[in-house]
């Protein structure tokens, strides 16, 4: 109900250029990043039941520097793909946390942040196959497994060490 409001809001502040109280705005951005940490189940059917690229677009809505704890928001959803449809949040997500090659030989799946776990989480159990054929490339240029047997892999020796 509180990540609906806070939706709502944000979605309807700008519309009509009338300023908004700052201390709500602030409240409803607090209330999408807790949103945008937490695990969940399909709780929209907003984008296909994407609510971290719900929120994404939403915060998007924002003026730039309106808030700056959007920048947290933002950062909190960029790892989490499991139902991006088209491919794009992806390779955003392993461009930006994954900027340049991982170091030869690749890193072990504990010493990457959290945010990178995430994602190479997310990409070995995604049920879409294709997501992480079009990111091969990418994840391979990157020192990365980049088929989803081998991110399986990766992440399930942390899982079993």
């Amino acid at each position: 109900m509180r990540w609906a409001a806070a939706t709502a809001f944000i979605r309807l502040a700008g519309l009509d250029g009338t300023p908004v109280d700052p201390g709500l705005l602030s409240r409803a951005v607090t209330e999408l990043t807790a949103a945008a940490r937490s695990p969940f189940d399909r709780v929209t059917d907003y984008c296909e039941g994407d609510l971290f690229g719900h929120i994404e677009r939403t915060l998007h809505a924002l003026p730039p520097g309106s808030n700056p704890s959007v920048r947290e928001a933002l950062d909190a959803c960029l790892p989490r793909i499991v139902w991006d449809y088209s491919g794009s949040r992806t390779r955003r997500a392993i461009q930006e946390l994954f900027p340049t090659p991982q170091p030869r030989p690749a890193p072990r799946y504990t010493d990457l942040t959290a945010a990178q776990q995430q994602l190479l989480g997310d990409l070995a159990g995604h049920r879409h196959t294709w997501l992480i054929r079009s990111s091969a490339d990418g994840l391979r240029d990157l020192g990365l497994p980049h088929t989803q047997e081998a991110l399986q892999s990766f992440v399930r020796a942390h899982h079993t060490a």
